[in-house]
């Protein structure tokens, strides 16, 4: 859902622009699983390879998940906020830098037409999510993320759990989840075998 809808608008070119302004600070690994948040440690991460999912702090939902290169900590530049935090999915290698050097990097470089550029990528990504799970029907979410799923699978090679997939993007009881499926497969819309999606067909737009 938004996996494929973020990377098809992705910015690449302004992301890279201002990525090549850190080249000279030192590059660390963090391992799989850290945590980082730029609310607060002051800082902004360069994630030069690697992915990383953006959760909810309140309540660890994930957000969406984002591959590097990419810049992590832009809402909280001149905002201490602490509502979003970075989970490494992997190994990933960063490059730390202090907001307040980043923020006369981006000035001095006549760069902030390409970070507003960004910006305003993330709030395409958000307002997609919210399209998707903001006063819809369980089906209708659960649909999106099938849709997803199924390109994932077919097109991006990506070994998923169905379930556990939906579970972790939205905050839908694994019961509903179950049974929603269940019945997807009752019909013959779908077809899954120990959590993975093998096959589908189209889906009903109504439950």
């Amino acid at each position: 859902m938004l996996s494929i809808y973020g990377k098809s608008l992705r910015p690449e070119s302004e992301l890279r622009s201002i990525i090549d302004l850190t080249k000279d600070y030192p590059e660390k690994k963090l391992k799989k699983w850290q945590k980082f948040s730029g609310s607060d440690s002051n800082s902004i991460y360069i994630l030069l390879e690697g992915e990383v999912e953006f959760r909810r702090s309140c309540d660890e939902l994930c957000m969406f998940t984002i591959q590097g290169p990419f810049v992590f900590g832009l809402a909280n530049l001149f905002y201490d906020i602490s509502n979003v935090h970075g989970v490494a999915r992997s190994n990933i290698m960063v490059r730390e830098i202090d907001k307040n050097d980043f923020i006369q990097m981006v000035t001095e470089h006549n760069q902030w037409k390409a970070l507003t550029k960004v910006l305003s990528w993330f709030l395409c990504v958000f307002k997609k999510r919210d399209d998707v799970l903001v006063a819809r029907s369980a089906y209708q979410v659960i649909r999106e993320f099938l849709l997803e799923i199924y390109e994932l699978i077919i097109n991006h090679n990506r070994d998923i759990n169905v379930y556990d997939y939906i579970q972790e993007y939205t905050d839908l009881a694994r019961s509903t989840i179950i049974k929603i499926l269940s019945d997807l497969k009752k019909g013959q819309y779908i077809v899954i075998e120990k959590g993975r999606l093998l096959s589908m067909t189209t889906l009903p737009e109504r439950y």
